[in-house]
């Protein structure tokens, strides 16, 4: 196989990892929706829903050079939880309405949009910046004299 091949091949194979990854950090996220410690909700899936939308972002990211591999976990995360919050027609639900069930839904949303605006917020000045096109601008080395004042 060729370099270009072989890159595009794991490319290809981490966006597969990275997604499949999502999809079953939700499926766990949402059995771990119902976590009470001694009759106490403890919104342990909402937690993992954050640090794990966000680091699944930055990974996707990292293995397959583009950004738009935050938006493809941010999209997998979602279909699951959004599977898992509709009652079926026997009226099982996963995800309840509870004070666990909003904290996965606002944690997991929270570290998706974090991610999101990580890498496509607009980029201005600093290195990244393109330069603009033309000559360059000469520095003004003294100040402009006022209109009246000019020959």
């Amino acid at each position: 196989m060729r370099a270009n091949g072989l890159e595009a091949a794991i490319r290809l194979g981490g966006a597969v990892v990275v997604l499949a990854a999502a999809l079953l950090a939700a499926v766990l996220e949402t059995f771990l929706v119902p976590t009470y410690i001694d009759g106490i909700a403890v919104p342990l899936s909402g937690a993992l829903a954050f640090a794990g939308n966000w680091g699944l972002a930055a990974l996707g990211v990292w293995w397959t050079r583009t950004r738009w591999a935050a938006a493809l976990t941010a999209l997998a995360w979602f279909a699951v939880i959004l599977t898992a919050s509709m009652p079926t027609s026997a009226g099982s639900l996963l995800i309840t309405s509870g004070f666990n069930g909003y904290a996965l839904l606002l944690a997991g949303t929270a570290g998706i949009a974090v991610s999101l605006w990580q890498y496509f917020r607009p980029r201005t000045g600093g290195s990244t910046a393109r330069p603009a096109a033309g000559p360059p601008a000469q520095p003004n080395a003294s100040p402009t004299l006022p209109k009246e004042s000019r020959p």
